[in-house]
């Protein structure tokens, strides 16, 4: 991604952000840097590994559960009384519908989070088999 689109993205988010209720909290992490194995092992941001991009394409799941226990600790900070919600626009969605279904991790141990609102713009859902 080149600068001129950080910034670009910068710009969207902060007009975005501030026309919205000043009573929201705007909690909003970027992926980690991982190789894409779609990309030939580029390294890029993505919350999750991806090999093809088909609808019979086979899920990274540990990587799904890793980013998700790594996204509910990140909202897990929040005190108890808030309404969280989660979104986010492609891979982001991605995660964040599976977080929303799915919930669990490695130990199929539920999260600890309850988001009451799922925004996912040009997503999927992982894992849906």
């Amino acid at each position: 991604m080149s600068a001129v689109q950080l910034d670009l993205q910068d710009r969207w988010a902060l007009k975005m952000y501030g026309s919205i209720n000043k009573n929201v909290k705007w909690i909003c992490p970027t992926a980690p840097r991982r190789p894409l194995t779609i990309l030939g092992g580029m390294e890029t941001n993505a919350w999750f590994d991806i090999a093809e991009l088909s609808e019979n394409m086979q899920d990274d799941v540990a990587s799904l559960n890793h980013a998700a226990l790594s996204i509910a600790n990140l909202l897990s900070e929040q005190p108890p009384n808030v309404m969280i919600g989660i979104g986010g626009i492609g891979f982001g969605a991605a995660q964040a519908l599976y977080l929303a279904s799915k919930g669990c991790y490695d130990t199929n141990q539920r999260l600890q989070i309850k988001p009451r609102v799922v925004i996912g713009l040009n997503g999927w859902l992982p894992a849906w088999r």
